[in-house]
């Protein structure tokens, strides 16, 4: 496992991190919009505009698209909120976001929840479920393992202590870093020893 810093003058966080808030917020769905609290899954681009507009003439709060971009960040920036249903362009805001509050806060999972929500209970709950989401991007990945560790990992054979656990399963509540198998990445580079 390869531990990275983060490099404060890059533009962007990683991709992965990027994809697992993506997943938590719209399901990977680029026309998802929540008003005031209610989800909505339009069929059709027009129908999630219309949900835009209603939300933007009844000034109330409402959420946009793959990386739901909330209308407290639309009104700020000036983004035309319709733009926000292109996947591209809604992930290059929701990339930003996400690297304001790492510039604010560190790069650490209380950032993740600060993406979220202000209060820290909230924050903390939706960086465990980005945290899986996450995780699970890293399981998929290992499952190209050799049939030799999967066959020894199936007979749950018992580690030199006596214990056994999934290293990449963590429990609730305890400190979390990030780490990352990939390298290349422009947000981040290696750590030195």
């Amino acid at each position: 496992v390869i531990l990275f810093t983060v490099d404060t003058e890059a533009q962007e966080p990683p991709p992965a991190l990027i994809q697992a808030v993506a997943r938590q917020e719209s399901g990977l769905n680029p026309l998802a919009v929540n008003v005031a609290g209610k989800s909505y899954y339009p069929e059709s681009r027009q129908e999630a505009e219309s949900l835009i507009s209603e939300a933007l003439a009844a000034g109330k709060s409402f959420d946009v698209g793959l990386m739901q971009i909330n209308s407290w960040w639309i009104r700020r920036q000036n983004i035309p909120a319709i733009d926000l249903l292109d996947p591209a362009i809604n992930r290059a805001w929701g990339s930003w976001i996400l690297a304001q509050e790492i510039r604010r806060h560190g790069y650490n999972w209380r950032a993740v929840g600060k993406y979220h929500s202000p209060d820290p209970e909230h924050g903390r709950r939706y960086a465990w479920h980005v945290y899986r989401h996450l995780a699970g991007q890293r399981a998929s990945l290992t499952q190209e393992a050799s049939n030799a560790q999967q066959e020894a990992d199936r007979q749950n054979l018992s580690h030199a202590r006596g214990i056994r656990r999934d290293p990449d399963i963590r429990q609730p509540g305890r400190i979390i870093t990030f780490e990352f198998l990939q390298t290349g990445l422009p947000w981040v580079r290696r750590a030195k020893p």
